[in-house]
């Protein structure tokens, strides 16, 4: 196998592991599926942390990680599905982890770590050829 096919291999498991991860992280707060909270306790986690309208960033931050998930499984626009994942993680490390927990004693803080990484070189590196449509 050439490198050419290893990179595209690397990026395909990259893709569908992290958008995976994100469309059923999208679910639980949208739908409640997996066990997930629904939209109505997104709603009342975003209100406990000070976000002006809080149904609006509930519903915005559930659907980028729901449609942001599945257009990274099947390679779609792979680029800007991983920057807008970095973009609530950020989010999340911001107004959770950071304000609510020591980054040393914050096992979310390895995850996260984790994530940004790999959507940072899904960002950089694209999402490979075997992408459906890739910027």
């Amino acid at each position: 196998m050439d490198k050419n096919k290893f990179f595209n291999l690397s990026m395909f498991t990259l893709r569908v592991v992290v958008g995976f991860i994100f469309a059923v992280h999208g679910a639980q707060k949208l739908f409640g599926m997996f066990g997930g909270i629904g939209l109505e306790g997104t709603v009342k986690m975003v209100e406990g942390i000070s976000f002006l309208n809080p149904y609006l960033v509930a519903v915005a931050w559930a659907s980028i990680e729901l449609v942001g998930g599945i257009f990274l499984i099947f390679g779609i626009l792979a680029r800007w599905s991983a920057l807008f994942i970095m973009l609530t993680v950020l989010i999340h490390l911001w107004k959770f982890d950071l304000t609510y927990d020591s980054l040393m004693q914050s096992m979310n803080i390895e995850y996260n770590a984790l994530i940004l990484s790999s959507c940072l070189s899904i960002v950089l590196m694209g999402g490979g050829s075997w992408s459906v449509w890739d910027t």
